[in-house]
């Protein structure tokens, strides 16, 4: 292919990823233009969250007593009440609480929630946590509260089986004729699979002689809501309950199923809460940083981009010109990635962008002006230009061996930052070696 074509091609190609990464890809959908490409993962720091704090719970439960002094499940005559707090004062310490906050993290990190923030106030044990607003928050936050107590109980509300005596929770399905039937499949520890087996012989399937339902029946609790009352058919002897939640052919309503499923397996497989909390507020924060305090920033950054490139026009010419071509390509190519990839952008992540906007500029003059004076024969070009960038990538290395160590952080704005910085270093690699080269080669006259 002709040089001249070449540097035709690359540059209408770059400006084709320029427009569409810094404006957009925009088709007809009904009555709007919808942009097919995805949007910017943002932070909590520059989207908003919402903040919802927990207290514990000073509420008090009745307790029901028979005239013989034993608890039952609901007022008896000749019998007498008590009310009691729902947290007594014995299980209030700061290993309780520290153990809640354990709970709830995993149970926002089960559910895939990769950005949030919890305070602990360890003096009375209250939480602050700090989610990102989108279709997942309001689940979520029933999970910060819901204890998540469960329970096999007898006929007399007698507990058999509690959160102790599980090992995992996992969610399953199998196909049907009548459609797909989602279930539960809660597998006890080995210390409880005898308990469990000697409960599936007890609480059988049976009725009289004129086939009225006499069997024995547990009810499946959590939170003290009934889930399920049922008898067994058969002896169950290795330790697992399967649960069906609902059988289904239609789609949305599988997914319904499957749903309820894994918020269930999530709860349980977090344990109990030991302390019962109550949400003392729930608000959306809106971000510190606005569009009005972006405003001047953006254009001080626009202004010593446009300094820039114009300082390479003037200082290298037509090379120079191929440069800022080039420099826009990469900037283009960068943040289509960032959005592919859906990394959640914070502050530190467009730290990140600028910092590698920079280090991007300083390659090209390094290369610039090596090749200054090199514009006789393409190979002597070529091979300039190649130990240039070797040279220039070999100092960038703590830079992105930085980047993926940070990727690895438990903090997102950590891992916000390194993982901006691994793939922009990775692309500056490639990018350069790559489309800068045929660029800067093709625009020498031998």
């Amino acid at each position: 292919m002709d040089r001249r074509l070449k540097i035709a091609f690359i540059t209408l190609l770059i400006i084709l990823l320029s427009i569409i990464s810094f404006v957009g890809l925009f088709v007809q959908d009904t009555k709007f233009m919808k942009n097919l490409i995805p949007e910017y993962q943002l932070g909590m720091d520059l989207e908003g969250y919402r903040a919802i704090t927990l207290e514990v719970s000073n509420e008090t439960e009745t307790i029901y007593y028979d005239k013989d002094g034993n608890v039952v499940s609901e007022e008896a005559e000749d019998g007498t009440t008590e009310e009691v707090p729902v947290n007594s004062e014995d299980i209030l310490t700061e290993d309780n609480y520290s153990q809640t906050k354990k709970i709830v993290e995993q149970r926002l990190s089960d559910l895939g929630i990769s950005e949030y923030l919890i305070r602990l106030d360890e003096n009375d044990g209250s939480l602050t946590v700090q989610l990102p607003e989108d279709s997942m928050t309001d689940i979520a936050s029933q999970f910060l509260y819901s204890r998540g107590e469960f329970a096999i109980e007898d006929e007399n509300g007698q507990v058999l089986l509690d959160n102790s005596d599980i090992k995992r929770v996992r969610v399953g399905y199998s196909t049907l004729t009548t459609g797909t039937a989602i279930y539960l499949n809660i597998e006890f520890n080995d210390d409880s699979v005898e308990k469990f087996k000697e409960i599936t012989n007890t609480y059988v399937e049976s009725t009289d002689e004129e086939g009225n339902d006499t069997s024995k029946k547990v009810t499946i609790t959590i939170d003290g809501s009934t889930l399920l009352q049922t008898s067994f058919d058969e002896e169950i002897s290795n330790g697992v309950l399967p649960l069906t939640l609902g059988t289904s052919s239609d789609n949305e309503t599988i997914n319904q199923y499957l749903n309820q499923a894994s918020n269930i397996a999530i709860l349980l497989n977090s344990g109990a809460m030991p302390i019962e909390y109550t949400v003392e507020q729930n608000r959306f924060i809106t971000s510190d940083i606005t569009l009005d305090n972006m405003f001047i920033p953006a254009i001080v950054i626009g202004v010593i981009l446009i300094i820039g490139f114009l300082v390479l026009i003037i200082k290298y010419k037509k090379l120079g010109l191929f440069a800022v071509i080039s420099y826009l390509g990469y900037m283009a190519v960068l943040l289509l990635i960032i959005r592919y990839t859906n990394l959640i952008i914070t502050i530190e992540g467009i730290c990140g962008i600028v910092i590698l906007a920079m280090l991007n500029y300083i390659l090209l003059m390094y290369l610039l002006h090596n090749l200054k004076n090199t514009e006789k024969s393409i190979i002597e070009y070529k091979v300039k230009f190649d130990k240039s960038i070797i040279s220039a990538l070999m100092v960038l290395i703590p830079t992105l061996i930085i980047g993926i160590v940070l990727c690895f952080a438990t903090w997102l704005p950590a891992i916000s930052f390194g993982t901006i910085i691994f793939w922009g270093v990775f692309i500056m690699a490639i990018y350069n070696a790559t489309v800068t080269r045929v660029l800067f080669s093709n625009s020498i006259k031998e």
